[in-house]
């Protein structure tokens, strides 16, 4: 039986960025060491429409021998076997504003579509999607509502209620939907086709805790969930 590969599609995205000077890693942490300065977004608003490239983008980073190819439907990134984990990143850094990707997920047990805002110091903002609705059943949803998870560590860490999981995407596996987030140092909010399902407040941030405030890059991808090799705080 040949193998079947799961594909995840990203169309475009654009966001509007304030100027800054699990899967995810930091090369160098300001936190623990000094480290070089890193390239910023040099202009406010940013576009680009992946239905348009052939090949990785200027200002976007492939992993290396990860599958991400550009077609007529946008950026394909596809998991075949263990271990697989196609994705893709920003060059520069942002500090604020609002993002918005727009994606089809990927279909799959225990395969997880990400696009995650994150920084050196361990910062994260970011939507995640189980192919499998985190094995919740039935399976698909009844209504085809599905599941979307959304996220935040503080320097690596989560608080309770840190990670949400709400009933907000509609078939997002068979349709592309836009996926937002809006972030400056006062509140976090998070869009599904324009509607607000998630807000936080600078202000609610538990003690012991940072609310995110430091430049972040932009990462796209697909990867297996529930993998042994996967640390402990990955799904």
């Amino acid at each position: 039986m040949s193998k079947r590969r799961i594909i995840g599609l990203l169309t475009a995205l654009g966001f509007t960025a304030q100027f800054a000077n699990g899967q995810l890693e930091s090369n160098c942490n300001p936190l623990q060491a000094n480290c070089q300065p890193k390239k910023a977004l040099s202009e406010e608003n940013y576009y680009i429409d992946f239905t348009k490239e052939t090949g990785p983008p200027s200002g976007w980073v492939v992993a290396n021998n990860e599958a991400v190819n550009f077609t007529s439907d946008g950026a394909e990134f596809s998991y075949a076997k263990k271990g697989d984990a196609p994705n893709m990143w920003t060059d520069f850094y942002m500090l604020g504003g609002r993002y918005d990707v727009e994606m089809k997920i990927a279909p799959g047990q225990g395969v997880i579509s990400s696009a995650a805002l994150w920084s050196d110091i361990q910062d994260e903002i970011d939507y995640e999607f189980s192919g499998n609705q985190f094995g919740q059943k039935p399976f698909p949803p009844e209504d085809g509502n599905w599941v979307v998870e959304t996220n935040i560590f503080a320097q690596g860490k989560m608080w309770d209620g840190a990670a949400t999981y709400q009933k907000e995407s509609y078939k997002p596996a068979e349709q592309f939907h836009k996926y937002s987030v809006e972030w400056d140092e006062d509140h976090m909010n998070w869009y599904v086709d324009d509607k607000v399902v998630r807000s936080v407040l600078a202000k609610d941030t538990p003690n012991g805790f940072a609310f995110p405030q430091s430049p972040m890059k932009l990462q796209l991808g697909v990867w297996g969930g529930g993998d042994s090799n996967n640390n402990y705080w990955t799904i």
